[in-house]
């Protein structure tokens, strides 16, 4: 009988080492994560305040109720662009067109291409526009290498918000703040919110007299939340880039939002978003964060295939109606640029 125990007991510690084995596994891969998420029926987010309800205090010249999460008067940029001569009259106005490229700070080969391409665009059937870009302070390595660039870049084209913050991925949702609080107070230290704002990354095309097209479909007074909708769930693997743990959100889908890469919104939009922010905790990634603070307003992201997340289809019906699409850097934005133009799509 003790034999008997003895010959169990490898048998044992087999079967105990494959079981811890495939624990860790699940672990590694985020199933155990999945198991233990919250439905995002029970969706709240800090600081568990009525959204909605303190922005409208807000917008009917009242004060919120609540403390703010994210005061506004502690959130300011190293350097804003240069204001021009109609700046002060976008609050008035119905066709004015901001578009705010979010870039990276070492990324100015796609900066100089989008001011050669489609950011030289100043006017279009009616419409006026203007695009400039926010970036992040350059990292310290990266500031001993390339210098002064950023405030060099600025002071010769006067397009650049240089962010109070270090130019980082995770810090992509201040990029997105900055952007929003410029749309809301252009050119102004108080309230002067565009009609219209494209928020869009420096690697996308954008095809200018389809925007127009779009945008004559809209009024500024709607609550316009436009782009690439996504309705997914949190990457819980350890293995993805994008993993999510279920501290920093604990549900097992995200509200609906629209793809950070190129996002169209109107003045309303503006508006309720500036003063939303405030009562909405940060979240890490800029276009899960936007889709929270809509989800809480009520705000419904409409999605649009024209503003094209997923790979260029070249063919003529489709360049015909497209809005923007991403995957350009510099020299490909120029080419795809002039030969979108030869085409007579633009």
């Amino acid at each position: 009988m003790w034999l008997a125990k003895r010959r169990r007991q490898p048998h044992f510690i087999a079967v105990l080492a494959c079981v811890l084995l495939l624990v860790m596994l699940l672990w590694m891969i985020g199933l155990l994560d999945h198991l233990l998420e919250a439905s995002f029926s029970e969706f709240r987010w800090p600081p568990y305040v009525n959204v909605r309800y303190q922005v409208d205090l807000e917008l009917n010249g009242l004060l919120a109720t609540r403390l703010y999460e994210n005061d506004w008067a502690y959130f300011t940029a190293k350097k804003l662009p240069r204001c021009e001569n109609n700046s002060k009259n976008v609050a008035s106005s119905t066709n004015f067109i901001l578009i705010v490229v979010k870039s990276s700070a070492q990324n100015l080969a796609n900066r100089a291409a989008i001011r050669a391409t489609w950011g030289a665009v100043r006017e279009h059937a009616g419409y006026f526009l203007r695009a400039v870009f926010v970036v992040g302070e350059l990292q310290p390595e990266s500031r001993t290498k390339m210098g002064d660039v950023l405030t060099q870049e600025s002071d010769m084209y006067g397009d650049l918000l240089i962010g109070d913050y270090v130019d980082a991925y995770r810090n992509n949702t201040l990029k997105f703040l900055s952007a929003v609080q410029l749309a809301f107070s252009y050119c102004s230290k108080s309230e002067n919110i565009v009609p219209f704002a494209l928020f869009v990354d420096d690697d996308y095309f954008v095809s200018v007299q389809n925007l127009v097209a779009q945008l004559k479909l809209h009024r500024p007074a709607e609550t316009l939340y436009m782009g690439w909708r996504f309705d997914s769930s949190p990457f819980r693997s350890r293995f993805h880039k994008h993993r999510v743990s279920l501290s920093a959100y604990p549900y097992d889908r995200f509200p609906p939002y629209i793809s950070a890469g190129a996002v169209l919104i109107s003045r309303a939009t503006i508006r309720d978003f500036y003063y939303g922010i405030q009562h909405v905790r940060i979240f890490e990634y800029d276009d899960i964060y936007a889709g929270i603070i809509a989800y809480h307003l009520g705000i419904s992201p409409i999605h649009n295939p024209q503003m094209q997340f997923w790979k260029l289809a070249n063919t003529e019906q489709y360049l015909n109606d497209l809005i923007c699409a991403h995957g350009f850097a510099s020299k490909r934005l120029i080419e795809f640029y002039n030969d979108f133009k030869m085409r007579k799509f633009y």
